[in-house]
């Protein structure tokens, strides 16, 4: 045994408090630990059971209000029933299940009305539980199912050894033996399709005389006794939980006067992480405590269970909605995603106008783990100089308790944090935080508590620090604002040596800080700034090589931003703006930045100019100062404002290519070197060259690449990771590891290569990289993954050019692979939101668009849809939300929509609708937005465009001639894009498009390829032939025609008319005078038969109140045979049985017409003659009639049960008859694999599921009843559409 003593668990470093001086902050307060303080968590939802997440450390409830914003949760309860008593007298209603759900007599319902609602329980499952879930109650089911295998099978053996002698000489023990054989292969099939259905939870809804409350039957009993009563859960802190499988605790909200449950889960476990970082209490583990335990929680779910937890537009907005309007203290959010704009969008003014500066939050969120370019911070970060902006930072107690290192390494923001600036300048992130932390995740993960780390983890942290500030003010009874807190806690943030000066959150010195200054009216007003550059900028950025290269002279505006008002008619600041001046002295922290000296400044802001010379600065590098503006009757207390500089000056490259030589690595070294791409270059290659020594430590790296296109989001962001010093990527006996990544590059702009040794990679490497530029330009583009080719429908010229250097291995390809098919709305509405969660701060409603699409398709496939004009924006987004739901013709979900492209699987053929949903408070967008095109992206089997030298060429030569080439730099050449001229997409229609790429490398480039759009030309058509002389037709036959049609017309009207009415009689009897034996009358005879015992289905299924006779099945024979009399069957078959022409005169296309229908009416008159006398049949075997008639229908069609729904229905009722059930149900298995879900056959497919439930139960596959039965839920919903 080690001699070395065995040491404390250091626990301090499990919850990072002491560097944050919030442990020390509490230790001198203790009643300054969050209490009378509430703070909202935006995330994807908290979990009440979860440790810590009781009670504040002065007994109050930790979790005081629990929200899904996204509808995710919602359950449509707008269906009302009344309950009934049983023979028993118990009260029951019938749930949409089908379930009898027995009605607790303890409950108070004055008005015994109760509303109904179905869920799937998968839907509210966060997609980590459903894996474990689905995996354990798969191997249940599958148990289960083995045993019933094992029963068939020795059913099947004991049956062959009864039968030995006769098995093959008995066509009916051969029969039987046959089934059993069959139902051994169908429950082997069942097993690999099975797919776990989950819990079908029933919903009930009603009023007690004072609140809603809701029942959910989460045990599938149908006994709702005992199961708790929930209300909205503000009112109670009530919860309950699934299952003791699932362990997911959940809560409700009751909206719209009941008609809507909203049943509030988790979408995962990062929220309840969030908020035990934030705010978690462990009374009898202080130790464990988050940052301020005596804060409370509002938990407010923005990441939507539907899309994997992503965040969308309806959560954000009203997530922001519920904030300003229950005026919460604080707000965390840990989400975000890249932003085209770094300033607009709906959910960020709400954030900003209504819940900042109306309602006084104070908004913390995640810088983004996207680093560690600069310019890498995500959205909502940054986005208005209200919010604060936290990255994330790793301090010693961190590694020691959290990541078990074998060597310390030093303190630093975490290699993947993300880096200010923003786009147009400004600051970016405002504040580090401890990015880790061990503490509380939700039940149903079965931990207690987790490691998690990230931005996501520092912002709760500072969102605890500030709630411990605020808890102290609260008591003090101080007045504070949101910019005066985030005033003092930037002022005082300890220095971190950090480039862009970020520094490390410390809550005693901020504390002293609003102490200091408390009288100072002029720290509750936020100071904006405004750089008139290429529009409104926050701050000054020169990045490019144009604005480096000369001095730049900039005019600055600084705004004196005040709170806004509550009420206009009672204004509260007016008089504060009046007063308000400030003599300002302006100090340039560079040598390379001029400014006044001094700027006077009122409310309504001033301006001055600044001075940027980036002359003498050196290129390649990232260079930052400042414009600080001190008040000169107090400059001891920090800048009033600052204006942030940054220069990049990149370089710029003679001949496309560049090399940095023996770089050095160690852990956590970041490398940075800034160059302006090429005009015209569309890729680039880097290679790595590790030159460390065998014996290093293997290290990751991150690679990451950074360009800023105006208007683009870095959604698409290059970011690379690999292992160096492992032998990952050479041979073992090399004493060099390669790395070579190539991605596309937009020519002109600044690129930043940013390379890091991750934080905590260990040893010391030594490397070489090499950036090699490629470009070949269409058409002058400067672009390649921003660029567009559209095609023209037979050829295509392009010209080209090598603008970089000579491109000696050009592989020219135009190539297509997804299928554009474009539609427009079929029907469209806008109606108000229930105001329930849907109104803004002055009460306006949100209004709803929504817009259905309709699409057929013809097999299954997956496609992409697609809204240009909405899509691809979320935190910049001009709109409220945007919503879709794809369905099948049954009202089944089969895939989920917001603004960023998702591939949605579909499984079969059929007709289809896209559901969506479009939010603001502005109508007359709405309205503009009515015809909103929807664009469809289908997979195809790729299809090659040829290229060539000439246009000749492509009308003499079968292959492409222009392929491979090289091209001298700047030497213009031009080439060929022809369309197939056969061959073509059989899919593929006139209005469609083909989308596909034209490339100029077969190599792998990341984004390096041109979007090709061919738009699909009208198909040639056949000229018509004219009709001559001698085709017309003789007048007797030209009579015969109108006698003919005259009949049918006849026989058409009589169908419509009561058949006991003396019209009817009158009728018939002048049709049977003329036409006894015509067809069209005997076929109208045998359906009024049919029609009297509920029809041809109803009869066969025997669920017709007066099911046919077998005197009604030989009426129909006698007719059949009537109808087959007129036909030479012989014939007819041996016509049918000849080899036909591949061409055909008019005469022969005539004939086959003619034979065609003929064999129509005979295959009619055999399936009516077969489905009558198996109709008929009540049990044991068919009768001789029936084997007859369906071996001479057979003749004909074959076993066409597959396709044909009647046949299907023939053959199950045959079999079913003869009590083989698994021949059975092998043929509606058959038919269900070659039917989809088109308009036609839905109810047909309806009721062969149904059958294929009752076959089961014949079968006695309890199992598979159940399975059919939650099955029969979820593929045909019983409530329609399902909420937004």
């Amino acid at each position: 045994m080690s001699s070395k003593p065995i040491q404390a668990y250091p626990t301090h470093g499990l919850m990072p408090k002491q560097d944050t001086q919030s442990a020390s902050f509490i230790k001198k307060y203790p009643n300054y630990d969050g209490r009378n303080t509430v703070i909202a968590i935006l995330d994807t939802g908290v979990d009440p059971g979860a440790a810590g997440m009781q009670v504040t450390t002065d007994g109050k409830p930790k979790l005081i209000d629990i929200v899904d914003c996204t509808g995710g949760g919602d359950v449509d309860t707008s269906t009302v029933v009344k309950a009934v008593s049983d023979e028993n007298n118990r009260a029951y209603i019938k749930g949409l299940s089908g379930r009898t759900l027995y009605i607790d007599p303890e409950w108070k319902c004055p008005l015994g009305e109760y509303h109904v609602g179905i869920k799937r329980a998968y839907e509210l499952f966060p997609k980590e539980l459903i894996s474990r879930l689905n995996s354990e109650r798969t191997k249940a089911t599958l148990t289960r199912h083995a045993h019933l295998v094992d029963e068939t099978k020795t059913r099947l053996c004991a049956f062959a050894k009864k039968h030995a002698s006769t098995l093959e000489s008995d066509p009916k023990i051969a029969a039987e033996y046959k089934d059993l054989e069959t139902q051994v292969d169908i429950l082997k099939g069942l097993k690999e399709s099975y797919v776990d259905p989950g819990v079908i939870l029933d919903c009930v809804v009603f009023f007690d005389g004072k609140d809603w409350r809701a029942v959910i039957d989460v045990e599938e009993s149908g006994d709702l006794k005992g199961q708790p009563c929930l209300t909205d859960y503000r009112k109670e802190f009530q919860f309950h939980t699934f299952g003791e499988a699932d362990l997911l605790n959940f809560s409700v909200n009751i909206y719209d006067n009941g008609h809507l449950l909203s049943i509030v889960t988790l979408s995962g476990s990062h929220g309840t992480h969030v908020a035990g970082i934030t705010a978690a209490n462990f009374p009898e583990e202080p130790e464990l405590n988050g940052v301020a335990p005596g804060a409370q929680i509002v938990s407010l779910r923005i990441g939507d269970a539907r899309l994997a937890s992503m965040e969308t537009g309806p959560g954000l907005t009203r997530a922001a909605l519920h904030m300003a309007i229950n005026k919460v203290d604080l707000a965390n959010m840990s989400y975000g995603e890249f932003s085209a704009s770094p300033t607009e969008g709906h959910f960020i003014r709400l954030l900003a106008e209504e819940a900042i500066a109306k309602s006084g939050c104070i908004f913390v969120t995640s810088a983004g783990n996207d680093g560690p370019c600069y310019s890498s911070i995500g959205a909502p970060a940054g986005m208005h100089s209200s919010f604060i902006t936290v990255g994330a930072y790793v301090k010693h107690a961190q590694m020691q308790a959290e990541y078990a290192l074998l060597e310390s390494v030093k303190e630093r923001p975490y290699t993947w944090s993300s880096r200010g600036p923003c786009a147009d300048g400004y600051h970016g992130v405002d504040i580090y935080a401890p990015g880790s932390a061990i503490t509380s995740v939700p039940v149903y993960g079965l931990n207690k508590l987790d490691l998690k780390n990230g931005t996501s983890m520092s912002s709760p942290n500072a969102c605890g620090c500030i709630a411990l500030l605020v808890s102290g003010l609260k008591a003090e009874k101080r007045t504070y604002s949101p910019y005066r807190i985030k005033a003092a806690v930037v002022q005082s943030a300890k220095s971190v040596e950090d480039p862009l000066n970020v520094g490390f959150i410390q809550v005693e010195k901020t504390w002293e800080y609003l102490e200091n200054y408390k009288d100072h009216a002029d720290q509750d007003i936020l100071f904006e700034v405004v750089v008139s550059k290429r529009g409104s900028q926050r701050g000054i950025y020169l990045r490019e090589q144009d604005e480096t290269s000369q001095v730049q002279y900039l005019p600055v505006t600084v705004l004196p931003t005040f709170m806004s008002e509550h009420d206009t008619e009672k204004p509260k600041y007016n008089r504060a703006k009046f007063n308000y001046e400030a003599r300002v002295a302006l100090i340039a922290s560079e040598s390379w930045i001029s400014a006044p000296d001094y700027l006077y400044l009122h409310s309504s802001g001033n301006s001055f100019q600044v001075k940027v010379d980036p002359s003498a600065l050196q290129e390649s590098q990232f260079h930052y100062g400042e414009v600080l503006g001190y008040d000169t009757t107090d400059p001891a207390r920090g800048p009033l404002f600052r204006v942030p500089v940054f220069v990049v000056k990149p370089t710029v490259l003679s001949n496309g290519t560049i090399d940095y030589k023996n770089v050095e690595f160690g852990p956590g070294d970041i490398v940075r070197r800034f160059i302006h791409v090429p005009e015209g270059a569309s890729y680039a290659e880097l290679t790595i060259r590790s030159k460390s020594p065998t014996d290093t430590h293997p290290a990751r790296f991150l690679l990451h690449l950074l360009q800023l296109v105006p208007k683009k989001s870095q959604k698409n962001k290059r970011t690379y990771g690999f292992t160096l010093g492992a032998g990952s990527y050479a041979s073992t006996d090399s004493d060099k590891e390669v790395v070579t990544k190539r991605f596309a590059v937009r020519g002109g702009l600044n690129m930043e290569v940013c390379l890091a040794q991750f934080w905590s990679a260990l040893g010391k490497h030594t490397l070489d990289i090499n950036v090699k530029f490629h470009g070949v330009q269409v058409g002058g583009s400067l672009t390649t993954d921003l660029g567009v080719v559209q095609l023209n429908p037979q050829v295509t010229r392009l010209d080209i050019v090598a603008p970089i250097r000579r491109e000696d291995a050009v592989d020219v390809g135009v190539s297509f692979n997804k299928l554009r098919k474009y539609f427009r709305p079929v029907d469209s509405s806008i109606t108000p939101l229930s105001a329930d969660r849907n109104s803004l701060l002055d009460q306006t409603r949100l209004y709803s668009l929504v817009l259905d699409y309709k699409f057929k398709l013809d097999a299954a496939t997956n496609i992409t849809p697609r809204f240009p004009t909405v899509m691809n924006q979320l935190y910049e987004h001009y709109l409220a939300g945007v919503f879709g739901i794809v369905y099948n013709i049954h009202n089944k979900i089969i895939g989920y929509l917001d603004v960023f492209d998702h591939v949605i699987n579909i499984e079969a053929k059929g007709e289809y609708t896209i559901r969506l949903q479009i939010m603001s408070e502005d109508q007359s967008v709405l309205e503009k937005l009515k015809n909103t095109l929807c664009e469809i992206d289908l997979d195809l089997k790729t299809v090659n465009f040829n290229t060539h030298r000439s246009i000749g060429d492509v009308f003499k030569s079968k292959k492409s001639t222009y392929t491979k080439v090289a091209l001298e730099r700047r030497d213009p050449k031009a080439f060929y894009v022809a369309a197939p001229l056969t061959e073509f997409p059989e899919e593929a229609k006139h209005g469609d498009a083909l989308v596909g790429k034209l490339s100029f490398t077969k190599q792998v480039v990341d984004g390096g390829h041109y979007t090709a759009i061919y738009p699909v030309p009208p198909s040639a058509t056949e000229k018509k032939k004219e009709e001559s002389s001698s085709e017309k037709l003789e007048d007797a036959k030209i009579v015969s025609n109108l006698e003919e049609a005259m009949r049918d017309l006849q026989v058409s009207y009589l169908k419509k008319l009561d058949t006991g009415s003396d019209a009817y009689k009158k009728l018939s009897s002048s049709i049977e005078s003329t036409h006894a034996t015509s067809t069209i009358l005997l076929e109208h005879k045998i359906e009024a038969i049919w029609a009297a015992g509920g029809g041809v289905t109803q009869s066969l299924l025997r669920d017709s109140p007066a099911p046919l006779t077998v005197d009604q099945a030989k009426q129909i024979s006698e007719l059949a045979d009537a109808i087959l009399k007129q036909f030479n069957e012989t014939e007819l078959l041996a016509y049918f049985g000849r080899q036909k022409a591949k061409t055909e005169t008019e005469q022969e296309k005539t004939v086959r017409k003619e034979n065609e229908k003929k064999k129509k009416q005979v295959v009619a008159a055999h399936k009516s003659k077969a489905a009558a006398w198996i109709a008929a049949a009540v049990s044991g075997e068919a009768t001789p009639e029936f084997d007859r008639s369906y071996e001479a229908l057979k003749q004909w069609t074959g076993d066409d049960s597959e396709t044909d729904y009647t046949s299907l229905l023939i053959k199950v009722r045959k079999e079913r008859l003869a009590n083989r059930y698994g021949s059975a149900v092998q043929a509606l298995q058959a038919y269900i694999s070659e039917s989809g879900f088109l308009s036609d056959d839905a109810t047909k497919l309806k009721r062969v599921w149904e059958l294929s439930a009752s076959l089961y139960k014949d079968l006695k596959w309890s199992v598979w009843v159940e399975y059919e039965a939650k099955h029969d839920v979820i593929r045909v919903p019983p409530n329609g559409y399902a909420p937004f």
